[in-house]
Protein backbone atom coordinates (compact mmCIF):
# COMPACT_ATOMS: atom_id res chain seq x y z
CA UNK A 1 0.00 0.00 0.00
CA UNK A 2 0.93 3.19 -1.05
CA UNK A 3 1.76 5.76 1.90
CA UNK A 4 -0.59 8.52 1.84
CA UNK A 5 2.32 11.19 2.25
CA UNK A 6 3.69 9.59 -0.66
CA UNK A 7 0.53 10.95 -3.09
CA UNK A 8 0.84 14.34 -2.16
CA UNK A 9 2.10 16.64 -4.70
CA UNK A 10 5.05 18.26 -2.84
CA UNK A 11 7.72 17.27 -0.64
CA UNK A 12 7.50 16.03 2.77
CA UNK A 13 10.42 16.25 5.53
CA UNK A 14 10.29 15.71 9.30
CA UNK A 15 13.77 16.99 10.82
CA UNK A 16 14.53 17.30 15.18
CA UNK A 17 15.95 20.69 15.46
CA UNK A 18 19.30 19.21 15.57
CA UNK A 19 18.54 18.45 11.87
CA UNK A 20 18.36 14.90 11.74
CA UNK A 21 15.83 14.02 9.04
CA UNK A 22 13.41 11.30 10.13
CA UNK A 23 10.99 10.75 7.66
CA UNK A 24 10.99 12.01 3.71
CA UNK A 25 8.18 10.96 1.05
CA UNK A 26 8.53 9.71 -2.48
CA UNK A 27 8.59 13.46 -3.44
CA UNK A 28 12.40 13.35 -3.19
CA UNK A 29 12.70 10.15 -4.86
CA UNK A 30 10.29 10.79 -7.88
CA UNK A 31 11.01 14.52 -8.34
CA UNK A 32 14.89 15.11 -7.12
CA UNK A 33 16.08 11.52 -7.76
CA UNK A 34 17.72 11.19 -4.61
CA UNK A 35 16.81 7.62 -2.11
CA UNK A 36 14.32 8.68 0.15
CA UNK A 37 14.94 5.67 2.76
CA UNK A 38 18.26 6.53 2.76
CA UNK A 39 17.52 10.65 3.93
CA UNK A 40 16.65 8.59 7.16
CA UNK A 41 19.24 9.24 9.39
CA UNK A 42 20.95 12.11 7.43
CA UNK A 43 21.71 15.66 8.32
CA UNK A 44 19.66 17.91 6.49
CA UNK A 45 22.82 19.66 5.19
CA UNK A 46 23.23 17.01 2.83
CA UNK A 47 19.97 18.20 0.60
CA UNK A 48 20.91 22.00 0.85
CA UNK A 49 23.22 23.68 -1.33
CA UNK A 50 26.41 25.64 0.23
CA UNK A 51 24.13 29.12 -0.13
CA UNK A 52 20.93 27.36 1.47
CA UNK A 53 23.26 26.19 4.49
CA UNK A 54 23.78 29.01 5.31
CA UNK A 55 20.52 30.68 4.99
CA UNK A 56 19.52 27.63 7.09
CA UNK A 57 22.03 28.28 9.77
CA UNK A 58 21.53 31.81 10.28
CA UNK A 59 17.59 32.32 9.04
CA UNK A 60 15.57 29.30 8.83
CA UNK A 61 16.55 28.10 12.39
CA UNK A 62 16.54 31.12 14.34
CA UNK A 63 13.02 31.52 13.44
CA UNK A 64 12.14 27.77 14.15
CA UNK A 65 13.33 28.47 17.42
CA UNK A 66 11.72 31.80 18.15
CA UNK A 67 8.39 31.92 16.12
CA UNK A 68 8.15 28.11 15.79
CA UNK A 69 7.29 28.61 12.14
CA UNK A 70 8.47 29.93 8.78
CA UNK A 71 6.13 30.35 5.46
CA UNK A 72 7.31 30.73 2.06
CA UNK A 73 11.07 30.66 2.11
CA UNK A 74 12.69 29.73 -1.00
CA UNK A 75 15.90 28.22 -1.33
CA UNK A 76 17.52 25.09 -3.05
CA UNK A 77 17.76 21.41 -2.86
CA UNK A 78 20.34 19.30 -4.23
CA UNK A 79 19.05 16.36 -6.28
CA UNK A 80 20.40 13.24 -7.08
CA UNK A 81 22.31 14.09 -10.00
CA UNK A 82 24.03 16.97 -8.17
CA UNK A 83 21.93 19.79 -9.97
CA UNK A 84 20.18 22.57 -7.62
CA UNK A 85 17.01 22.54 -7.52
CA UNK A 86 15.14 25.72 -6.38
CA UNK A 87 11.89 25.04 -3.87
CA UNK A 88 9.68 27.10 -1.65
CA UNK A 89 8.68 25.37 1.57
CA UNK A 90 6.88 26.19 5.09
CA UNK A 91 7.86 25.10 8.60
CA UNK A 92 6.43 24.32 11.51
CA UNK A 93 7.54 23.25 14.55
CA UNK A 94 6.39 20.76 17.07
CA UNK A 95 7.49 20.35 20.45
CA UNK A 96 5.39 17.24 22.04
CA UNK A 97 5.93 14.63 23.03
CA UNK A 98 9.82 15.59 20.90
CA UNK A 99 10.90 18.50 18.86
CA UNK A 100 10.37 17.87 15.52
CA UNK A 101 10.09 20.42 12.71
CA UNK A 102 7.71 19.52 9.54
CA UNK A 103 8.77 20.71 6.40
CA UNK A 104 6.41 20.97 3.18
CA UNK A 105 8.12 21.31 0.32
CA UNK A 106 7.33 22.38 -3.41
CA UNK A 107 9.57 23.08 -6.02
CA UNK A 108 9.77 26.53 -7.45
CA UNK A 109 9.63 26.29 -11.38
CA UNK A 110 6.63 23.47 -10.66
CA UNK A 111 4.74 26.98 -8.25
CA UNK A 112 5.28 28.97 -11.29
CA UNK A 113 3.77 26.61 -13.77
CA UNK A 114 1.13 25.71 -11.60
CA UNK A 115 0.95 29.59 -11.39
CA UNK A 116 0.59 29.84 -14.88
CA UNK A 117 -2.18 27.22 -15.22
CA UNK A 118 -4.23 28.68 -13.07
CA UNK A 119 -3.69 32.61 -14.65
CA UNK A 120 -4.72 30.18 -18.03
CA UNK A 121 -7.49 28.61 -16.25
CA UNK A 122 -8.76 31.77 -15.17
CA UNK A 123 -8.62 33.28 -18.31
CA UNK A 124 -10.55 30.42 -19.85
CA UNK A 125 -13.12 31.13 -17.30
CA UNK A 126 -13.48 34.69 -18.11
CA UNK A 127 -13.93 33.57 -21.73
CA UNK A 128 -16.02 31.31 -20.79
CA UNK A 129 -18.36 33.54 -18.76
CA UNK A 130 -17.92 36.27 -21.55
CA UNK A 131 -19.58 33.51 -24.11
CA UNK A 132 -22.23 32.45 -21.86
CA UNK A 133 -23.11 35.98 -21.28
CA UNK A 134 -23.04 36.62 -25.03
CA UNK A 135 -25.12 33.58 -25.23
CA UNK A 136 -27.41 34.33 -22.73
CA UNK A 137 -28.47 37.78 -24.49
CA UNK A 138 -28.27 36.79 -28.05
CA UNK A 139 -31.36 34.76 -30.03
CA UNK A 140 -29.50 31.79 -31.53
CA UNK A 141 -30.88 32.19 -35.29
CA UNK A 142 -30.16 35.16 -36.20
CA UNK A 143 -26.98 36.17 -34.05
CA UNK A 144 -28.67 39.37 -32.66
CA UNK A 145 -29.83 40.53 -29.66
CA UNK A 146 -32.73 38.79 -27.87
CA UNK A 147 -35.77 40.15 -25.64
CA UNK A 148 -33.81 40.16 -23.16
CA UNK A 149 -30.66 42.17 -23.96
CA UNK A 150 -33.27 44.91 -25.96
CA UNK A 151 -35.14 45.52 -22.75
CA UNK A 152 -31.76 45.80 -21.22
CA UNK A 153 -30.15 48.44 -23.97
CA UNK A 154 -33.43 50.17 -24.50
CA UNK A 155 -33.86 50.67 -20.89
CA UNK A 156 -30.19 52.47 -20.28
CA UNK A 157 -31.02 53.99 -24.00
CA UNK A 158 -33.76 55.69 -21.68
CA UNK A 159 -32.03 56.98 -19.24
CA UNK A 160 -29.53 58.12 -21.03
CA UNK A 161 -32.05 60.21 -23.20
CA UNK A 162 -33.13 61.75 -19.62
CA UNK A 163 -29.99 62.91 -19.07
CA UNK A 164 -29.14 64.44 -22.49
CA UNK A 165 -32.88 65.47 -22.85
CA UNK A 166 -33.29 63.39 -26.14
CA UNK A 167 -36.47 61.97 -26.91
CA UNK A 168 -36.21 57.83 -28.22
CA UNK A 169 -38.61 56.42 -31.04
CA UNK A 170 -39.34 52.77 -30.29
CA UNK A 171 -40.44 50.33 -33.29
CA UNK A 172 -42.36 47.10 -33.52
CA UNK A 173 -41.81 45.02 -37.09
CA UNK A 174 -43.38 41.79 -37.72
CA UNK A 175 -42.63 40.16 -41.16
CA UNK A 176 -45.78 39.87 -43.02
CA UNK A 177 -47.70 36.41 -43.68
CA UNK A 178 -45.09 34.56 -41.51
CA UNK A 179 -47.73 31.54 -40.64
CA UNK A 180 -48.34 30.79 -44.29
CA UNK A 181 -44.79 30.83 -45.42
CA UNK A 182 -44.24 28.26 -42.15
CA UNK A 183 -47.07 26.41 -43.78
CA UNK A 184 -46.61 26.26 -47.56
CA UNK A 185 -42.18 25.81 -47.01
CA UNK A 186 -41.11 24.12 -44.05
CA UNK A 187 -39.82 25.48 -40.65
CA UNK A 188 -36.48 25.11 -42.11
CA UNK A 189 -37.15 28.09 -45.81
CA UNK A 190 -38.93 29.94 -42.30
CA UNK A 191 -35.96 29.84 -40.35
CA UNK A 192 -34.38 30.86 -43.26
CA UNK A 193 -36.53 33.82 -43.79
CA UNK A 194 -35.92 34.84 -40.35
CA UNK A 195 -31.95 34.26 -40.37
CA UNK A 196 -32.36 36.70 -43.82
CA UNK A 197 -34.27 39.47 -42.37
CA UNK A 198 -32.23 39.63 -39.36
CA UNK A 199 -29.21 40.55 -41.46
CA UNK A 200 -30.91 42.96 -42.96
CA UNK A 201 -32.76 44.78 -40.01
CA UNK A 202 -28.49 44.78 -38.74
CA UNK A 203 -27.05 45.87 -41.93
CA UNK A 204 -29.70 48.95 -42.11
CA UNK A 205 -29.38 50.06 -38.34
CA UNK A 206 -26.47 52.75 -37.53
CA UNK A 207 -24.71 53.45 -34.52
CA UNK A 208 -27.67 54.51 -32.07
CA UNK A 209 -30.07 52.46 -33.31
CA UNK A 210 -30.25 48.82 -30.85
CA UNK A 211 -32.54 46.25 -33.57
CA UNK A 212 -33.62 42.88 -32.01
CA UNK A 213 -35.38 39.76 -32.23
CA UNK A 214 -37.95 39.19 -29.51
CA UNK A 215 -39.41 36.11 -30.70
CA UNK A 216 -41.01 34.14 -33.58
CA UNK A 217 -40.98 36.71 -36.64
CA UNK A 218 -41.49 39.76 -34.37
CA UNK A 219 -38.49 42.05 -34.14
CA UNK A 220 -37.85 45.71 -32.12
CA UNK A 221 -35.73 48.51 -32.87
CA UNK A 222 -34.81 51.47 -30.03
CA UNK A 223 -33.47 54.44 -31.75
CA UNK A 224 -31.49 57.04 -29.92
CA UNK A 225 -32.33 60.38 -30.45
CA UNK A 226 -34.40 60.36 -32.84
CA UNK A 227 -37.83 62.04 -33.74
CA UNK A 228 -41.06 61.11 -36.10
CA UNK A 229 -39.06 62.17 -39.10
CA UNK A 230 -35.72 59.91 -38.09
CA UNK A 231 -37.87 56.80 -37.22
CA UNK A 232 -39.53 57.05 -40.86
CA UNK A 233 -36.23 57.10 -42.59
CA UNK A 234 -35.14 54.12 -40.75
CA UNK A 235 -38.66 52.11 -41.01
CA UNK A 236 -37.87 53.02 -45.01
CA UNK A 237 -34.74 51.45 -45.18
CA UNK A 238 -36.14 48.75 -43.54
CA UNK A 239 -38.51 48.59 -46.11
CA UNK A 240 -36.11 49.25 -49.32
CA UNK A 241 -33.76 46.94 -48.21
CA UNK A 242 -36.45 44.27 -48.50
CA UNK A 243 -37.00 44.81 -51.87
CA UNK A 244 -34.01 42.50 -53.06
CA UNK A 245 -35.12 39.68 -50.55
CA UNK A 246 -36.75 36.67 -51.68
CA UNK A 247 -36.90 33.32 -50.32
CA UNK A 248 -38.67 30.19 -52.14
CA UNK A 249 -39.56 32.58 -54.33
CA UNK A 250 -41.66 34.87 -52.51
CA UNK A 251 -41.14 38.30 -51.59
CA UNK A 252 -40.68 39.32 -47.85
CA UNK A 253 -42.26 42.30 -46.59
CA UNK A 254 -42.61 43.86 -42.97
CA UNK A 255 -45.11 45.79 -41.11
CA UNK A 256 -43.96 48.57 -38.78
CA UNK A 257 -45.23 50.60 -35.74
CA UNK A 258 -43.45 53.61 -33.97
CA UNK A 259 -43.89 55.18 -31.06
CA UNK A 260 -41.99 58.59 -30.15
CA UNK A 261 -40.94 59.19 -26.55
CA UNK A 262 -40.11 62.71 -26.28
CA UNK A 263 -37.89 63.72 -24.28
CA UNK A 264 -38.61 63.60 -20.79
CA UNK A 265 -41.55 61.72 -21.34
CA UNK A 266 -42.03 58.11 -19.70
CA UNK A 267 -39.25 55.51 -18.92
CA UNK A 268 -42.15 52.99 -18.74
CA UNK A 269 -40.44 50.24 -21.49
CA UNK A 270 -43.66 47.81 -21.68
CA UNK A 271 -46.03 51.01 -22.16
CA UNK A 272 -44.02 52.07 -24.65
CA UNK A 273 -43.93 49.07 -26.92
CA UNK A 274 -47.71 48.45 -26.29
CA UNK A 275 -47.89 51.79 -28.51
CA UNK A 276 -45.83 50.69 -31.28
CA UNK A 277 -47.12 47.93 -30.98
CA UNK A 278 -51.09 49.36 -31.78
CA UNK A 279 -49.44 50.98 -34.37
CA UNK A 280 -48.01 47.59 -36.10
CA UNK A 281 -51.39 46.23 -35.65
CA UNK A 282 -52.76 49.14 -37.43
CA UNK A 283 -50.37 48.81 -40.27
CA UNK A 284 -51.28 45.03 -40.67
CA UNK A 285 -55.01 46.23 -40.96
CA UNK A 286 -54.00 48.52 -43.51
CA UNK A 287 -52.69 46.30 -45.98
CA UNK A 288 -49.37 45.06 -44.28
CA UNK A 289 -46.09 46.33 -46.11
CA UNK A 290 -46.35 49.73 -44.45
CA UNK A 291 -45.30 51.70 -41.46
CA UNK A 292 -47.64 53.49 -39.27
CA UNK A 293 -46.77 55.79 -36.08
CA UNK A 294 -48.84 56.00 -33.02
CA UNK A 295 -50.24 59.43 -31.70
CA UNK A 296 -52.43 60.83 -29.41
CA UNK A 297 -55.45 61.08 -31.78
CA UNK A 298 -54.20 57.24 -33.11
CA UNK A 299 -52.31 55.73 -35.43
CA UNK A 300 -51.19 57.75 -38.30
CA UNK A 301 -49.64 56.27 -41.77
CA UNK A 302 -45.83 56.95 -41.82
CA UNK A 303 -44.72 58.45 -44.63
Amino acid sequence: MIPPLDMLPGGVLVTTLGREVRFANAFFRTDLGLDDTALVGAQIETLLTPASRVFYDTYLHPLLLNEGRCDEVQFNLISGSGTPVPVVACLRRADAPETLVFWCIMRADNRNKMYEELVKAQEDVNSHARRMQDLAATDSLTGMPNRREFERQARRDLRSADRAGHSIALLMIDIDHFKSFNDNHGHAAGDEVLRRFGATLMAVSRKGETVARLGGEEFACCLYDADQAGAAAFARRVHDSLRALVVEQRSVTVSIGITIRPAGGTRDLVALLKLADVALYAAKSAGRNCTMHHSDTGPTPCT
